[in-house]
């Protein structure tokens, strides 16, 4: 009786193996993700000066009211301070000359929001439906 050939089986039995397939496709979703939300940037080996026109199509800006708006609820429209009676007044002006102008406020970071609601509330008062938000100086 050969009891070597039973250990021998027995010991493979008992031994630790490592699988490696889950590892490999961890690594590669991970290869993948990074190359999907990667930059890429444009950066030509030559820089092209581009020909000039003689002619070209003009294009009409679309106006805009820009009304900045102080921490302490001061109001300028195009850089002069007025009151919220003057500032309707001029609102109600460009709408009347445009209907399609645009009303830009600009305010503080520290202005009350109750300020900004108002200017808001005069230009829709006025007709005008175009509004943003300006950021910086």
């Amino acid at each position: 009786m050969s009891f070597s050939g039973a250990h021998a089986k027995r010991r493979r039995k008992n031994e630790l193996s490592i699988d490696l397939t889950p590892l490999i496709d961890v690594v590669f979703q991970l290869l993948i993700f990074f190359v999907l939300t990667s930059t890429f940037q444009n950066n030509p080996s030559f820089r092209v000066k581009l020909p000039k026109a003689k002619n070209r199509d003009v294009t009409q800006e679309p106006k805009s009211v820009v009304i900045t708006i102080g921490k302490e609820g001061r109001i300028e429209v195009d850089g002069k301070t007025v009151d919220e009676r003057e500032l309707e007044m001029r609102l109600c002006a460009a709408a009347q000359a445009d209907a399609t102008t645009g009303v830009n406020i600009r305010a503080d970071e520290a202005t009350q929001h109750q300020f900004v609601i108002r200017v808001m509330d005069a230009a829709k008062g006025c007709g005008l439906e175009r509004l943003g938000i300006l950021h910086g100086r």
